[in-house]
């Protein structure tokens, strides 16, 4: 007797269903995955970006305020270094500036603005700035924002640096002395949230980097 045998050809519904749910999972893990690796990219991208920008501004302003400081000049005479707020009409951008004695408010440092009319340009740059009196060194701060990033991320940078022979310069020079001093804005929750206006996330990123004396302008008085 010949027996008949059924062909299998294809998959059973069981076995469809199966092979729809694995590619499924496979899919959501790859897309994950993918989604993982973008936004670290993206984050060291920001960091890196980030840290080009405060280079830029911490050498920009050691170079200017050491160049200012160490001639000599008549009494009374006073410099100032300043990030301006590009609400004030002086620059397009936020830009490190200096006002020197006769008044002349130029720019220190100025980034390439990045977008166009109706967007912000791509930076937002704090500076702080702190004097320890007793061993001469200027501290200073830095904050960036990416204005078009969507991680609220803020990127701190902190530097300093050693104002040779201080008093030593001012006495050779005949001049009563020299005197180093932080004003403006301090650095506290108000002036982060209130004049700067960062959402309580971005702020809550940096607040463990407060210090109330430091303050957004450093001043250098000659005599």
């Amino acid at each position: 007797m010949n027996r008949l045998r059924k062909n299998r050809k294809g998959f059973t519904l069981v076995e469809m269903i199966l092979v729809v749910a694995i590619v499924s999972l496979l899919g959501v893990v790859i897309a994950g995955v993918c989604a993982s690796i973008s936004s670290s990219f993206g984050t060291t991208y920001n960091i890196d970006d980030s840290a080009d920008y405060a280079m830029l501004y911490s050498r920009g302003f050691e170079n200017s305020f050491l160049a200012n400081t160490q001639g000599s000049g008549s009494a009374g005479n006073k410099w100032k270094w300043y990030v301006n707020d590009p609400k004030d009409g002086l620059s397009s951008v936020p830009t490190l500036r200096v006002v020197t004695p006769d008044g002349h408010n130029s720019a220190v440092f100025q980034p390439k603005f990045i977008g166009n009319t109706t967007t912000n340009y791509k930076w937002s740059i704090r500076m702080f700035y702190f004097f320890d009196d007793t061993d001469k060194v200027v501290y200073y701060r830095i904050f960036l924002k990416d204005n078009f990033s969507k991680t609220h991320y803020i990127y701190m940078y902190d530097g300093k640096f050693w104002v040779p022979r201080f008093e030593e310069r001012a006495t050779y020079a005949g001049a009563d002395g020299r005197s180093i001093k932080v004003t403006g804005d301090p650095m506290i929750e108000n002036t982060f949230k209130t004049k700067y206006g960062y959402t309580n996330e971005e702020y809550e990123s940096i607040k463990k980097y407060m210090d109330k004396n430091y303050k957004s302008t450093i001043e250098y008085t000659w005599g």
